[in-house]
């Protein structure tokens, strides 16, 4: 009978161990999103300003557009982290800042590593852990990352036209962005138009 309670207790104890890695490294990519999309709002803004100097209002606007985007981004995994208990703070870093063309591959290499790479592994992760808001807030992220890319590779071969202003929608729930503006609802989110910021 002993043995019986103590592999009972042994198999309770290794699946609660088990719970916890998953729910550590959930966390661990929260904290890492966060800092990264944090990060990625500042450059971006510090991108914008120079794209403005630079005489480039189109290419400023869509810097305008991706900052508020990852805004949005660092807001979800924030809450997300509260619901474990951790409370984050923004970080104000310096960026290296170039012309407008370097600053957009910069930009785009950024945006693809994170499409790519980077997001799809922190989805598994929540996903494995039963983290639904962090699983969410990913996905929302994973999203508007993939139109970001799309949104960055238009602007490197309009080249000369980043003076032509963009209308650019960012859902302020998830972060999509789009230049679609027969747009009704958010395609990841189902949010209703007027819940998107123009740029």
């Amino acid at each position: 009978m002993n043995q019986t309670y103590g592999m009972i207790f042994l198999g309770l104890t290794l699946a609660a161990l088990a719970t916890a890695a998953g729910s550590e490294a959930t966390r661990r990519d929260l904290e890492a999103a966060y800092n990264s999309e944090t990060n990625a709002k500042l450059r971006y803004e510090a991108f914008a300003a120079k794209a403005e100097e630079e005489g480039y209002p189109g290419a400023a606007g869509a810097f305008k557009a991706l900052a508020y985007s990852e805004r949005v981004h660092a807001t979800n995994h924030s809450n997300a982290l509260a619901a474990l208990g951790v409370r984050m703070t923004e970080t104000d870093t310096k960026y290296l800042v170039k012309n407008t063309k370097d600053n957009l591959t910069a930009a785009l290499k950024m945006e693809k590593r994170e499409s790519v790479k980077v997001y799809p592994a922190y989805l598994i992760h929540a996903m494995a852990d039963g983290n639904e808001q962090a699983s969410t807030s990913f996905k929302g992220a994973l999203a508007s990352e993939r139109t970001h890319v799309k949104l960055l590779e238009k602007l490197q071969e309009a080249g000369a036209d980043w003076k032509k202003k963009l209308m650019i929608l960012v859902c302020k729930t998830c972060g999509y962005t789009s230049e679609d503006e027969d747009l009704k609802t958010c395609p990841f989110c189902s949010h209703p138009r007027e819940q998107f910021a123009r740029f």
